[in-house]
């Protein structure tokens, strides 16, 4: 049996997926061999069905809303046999209030109706089951951590309510925990010490010290072609691709929008970062830009982002859209609704600047050679590609078009192939596979810990071995015919 330094601080490594959402439940098999290969104790927080409406039952389209939830998640379970504890969530707990429980869940009740503003979100939304499925999910981890000595969480998301609940209970229990989440790109693992899916604390470290550095020929050249299939749309592994490649040239935008925008504002939902201490909203973000840059709103305009016009779990965008419709017909901007054909390349070719919140057409609008503002918290806000304005008064200190170019790279190589961990070793076949390799280093994970970062020395430098035969679960089989619990 081999053994790391760390291992006698971790010496029981506690696995909490719950809901089987691709790709996962490979993920969490991966995890769950790694750390038993290098010695750790291995249990398994799960959940074994309740009537309470928890997340899933309500976000997810397919199905009765209910039983049927519950045994899908029970069919994602591993799919083969382990030695390691299975740990039942008590819902017995779920009356068992938890201080400071209602914003612990404001992002799903938010997340559920695909909320914009404050008054889309209400305790009504989601009910009582995502309160039941959060106290359920901090009672049961606080016993399982206590019961089976579990003093290291590798966890799922770490948002939604079940699996929110257990980060708290980590906490609160003075456990160690890293959320996992699939990564931008694809390969390797998104994981992220004593934070959850939405934590930037390491992220903003990591891309400042990335983009302080110089990188090789061969990362900047993996990640230029990363940004040319964004830019060309010839495909990438990113989750979602919103817009094919379109055949709108620029005399044709002009002839559907009429004179070029000066300011090309492309929003993103705010609604799974609800309860985040940026801007009250975004619209009073643009108000504040609007008078700083001195232009007029007729030289403004918004582009409904195309995901608003596309079911995500139960909701589709609308009311984002409306907000956005409205504002603008009071400011006198114009508005592109998120069903038109008219493409964002051509809106971003066109115009002189671009304004995000936090979206990642930064990456295309930079390459255009076009200056960005954030009026959000990103992932790219410390590496040096444009001013991100958190509140009035903030200086608006833009990059040269050489800078911006040469730090979007630097960005994307980061995001690439420095924030996830096990990049070999864990290859994307698609948007939602990955081949796993057999090589992979469980003291990546406690190094990252120990050292409280992503980038401590030796990551990711594992030598890779043999590709590694699984079984899928009955989920991922019928996932070809449903894509059942995906998204």
């Amino acid at each position: 049996m081999t053994t790391i330094a760390g291992t006698e601080r971790y010496r029981h490594v506690g696995v909490v997926q719950i809901y089987p959402w691709r790709p996962h439940t490979f993920q969490r098999d991966y995890l769950l061999t790694l750390a038993n290969d290098y010695g750790a104790e291995t249990s398994e927080l799960v959940c074994n069905g309740s009537l309470a409406k928890c997340y899933d039952k309500q976000y997810q389209t397919v199905g009765l809303g209910s039983v049927d939830h519950c045994v899908k998640c029970r069919l994602g379970r591993s799919a083969t046999t382990r030695s390691h504890r299975q740990f039942a969530i008590d819902w017995s707990t779920k009356d068992m209030p938890v201080q400071g429980e209602e914003r612990a869940i404001i992002s799903n009740r938010a997340a559920l109706v695909r909320a914009e503003v404050a008054d889309d979100v209400g305790p009504e939304i989601g009910g009582r089951g995502l309160l039941h499925a959060y106290r359920a999910g901090y009672h049961s981890a606080a016993r399982w951590i206590e019961s089976c000595g579990v003093d290291l969480v590798l966890l799922f998301n770490g948002r939604v309510d079940i699996l929110k609940g257990v980060v708290d209970a980590a906490v609160d229990c003075g456990v160690d925990f890293m959320s996992y989440e699939r990564s931008w790109f694809g390969d390797g693992l998104m994981m992220l010490p004593r934070e959850n899916c939405l934590g930037l604390r390491h992220i903003h470290d990591m891309c400042r010290t990335v983009g302080q550095s110089e990188l090789s020929e061969g990362d900047r050249a993996r990640a230029e072609r990363i940004i040319a299939g964004r830019v060309d749309r010839t495909g990438s592994n990113e989750w979602r691709d919103f817009q094919k490649r379109g055949a709108e040239n620029y005399t044709d935008l002009i002839g559907q929008i009429g004179k070029a925008p000066k300011v090309l504002v492309l929003p993103s939902s705010n609604y799974e970062i609800w309860g985040h201490d940026d801007w009250a909203d975004n619209f009073e973000a643009i108000d504040y830009l609007q008078s700083a840059l001195g232009i007029s709103f007729e030289d403004f305009l918004v582009r409904g982002h195309p995901i608003w016009a596309q079911r995500v779990g139960v909701s589709f965008g609308n009311k984002a859209d409306a907000h956005y419709r409205h504002y603008c017909a009071r400011r006198g901007i114009r508005y592109v609704d998120p069903t038109s054909s008219i493409h964002t390349s051509a809106l971003i070719e066109a115009c002189d600047l671009v304004v995000l919140n936090a979206g990642s057409s930064v990456m295309e609008a930079i390459w255009r050679g076009k200056p960005v503002i954030s009026l959000a918290a990103s992932t790219y806000q410390t590496v040096g590609v444009c001013p991100t304005l958190l509140g009035p008064g903030q200086p608006i200190d833009i990059p040269d078009d050489a800078t911006r170019r040469r730090q979007i790279v630097k960005f994307i190589h980061a995001m690439d192939r420095v924030a996830p961990t096990f990049v070999n070793h864990l290859k994307a076949i698609s948007s939602g596979e990955q081949q796993a390799f057999a090589g992979g280093d469980f003291g990546d994970i406690v190094r990252q810990l120990e050292l409280d970062t992503l980038m401590p020395p030796g990551k990711n430098e594992a030598p890779v071995g043999a590709p590694i035969e699984r079984r899928p679960t009955l989920v991922e089989k019928t996932r070809g015919l449903l894509k059942y619990g995906d998204r």
